[in-house]
């Protein structure tokens, strides 16, 4: 017996490869595998409007009603941002957004969005751990402002109309990109 018979290699099957879900071929790991399944796992988030910003929004404060952060606006912007705070909370070492028991001093998130020749939409949100697939996310305020400030140590995420966002750390009074999310 004369040896092995031939491999067939990904450079003779062709096209074929495309078409047959028993084929090996490359993914980012490996340049020989199967891929065996698909599965889609949910996570809910539960919404909760803070008093002061429920307050602020109906009622305004000493300068007026403040315009443009109505609740569906907001609502949507929170529920946009979800994917992009899961990314970075993988990809961006150190940059957690997720309370998973209350401190003095939980950690807020600022999510930021610059609608069309408008001025930006700033939410401070809190995240809290309920269950594996489950958050409750709280809507501390929100307010128009294209110069808004948050504190030392702290977060803030831009969803950009595109489709991409920008994750910011302020560090000594200073911003500072923490990383990107482009298409």
């Amino acid at each position: 017996m004369g040896g092995n018979r031939p491999r067939r290699t990904n450079e003779l099957i062709g096209e074929i490869v495309k078409d047959d879900p028993l084929a090996f071929t490359k993914n980012r790991c490996s340049d020989n595998a199967r891929m065996v399944l698909t599965k889609a796992e949910g996570i809910e988030f539960d919404i909760w409007f803070d008093k002061h910003y429920y307050h602020r929004e109906r009622h305004g404060d000493d300068d007026g009603k403040r315009e443009g952060i109505s609740h569906d606006l907001v609502q949507q912007l929170i529920i946009d941002a979800a994917k992009h705070l899961l990314f970075y909370s993988i990809k961006v070492k150190g940059f957690s957004f997720v309370n998973f028991e209350l401190t003095m001093r939980n950690k807020r998130i600022t999510i930021t969005q610059n609608l069309k020749e408008e001025t930006k939409l700033n939410i401070v949100a809190e995240y809290h751990y309920l269950n594996l697939n489950r958050y409750e996310v709280t809507v501390i305020t929100a307010l128009r402002k294209d110069d808004f400030h948050f504190s030392d140590g702290e977060y803030q995420i831009e969803i950009h109309l595109d489709g991409t966002s920008s994750l910011f750390k302020m560090e000594r009074r200073n911003i500072k990109i923490a990383d990107q999310y482009l298409k």
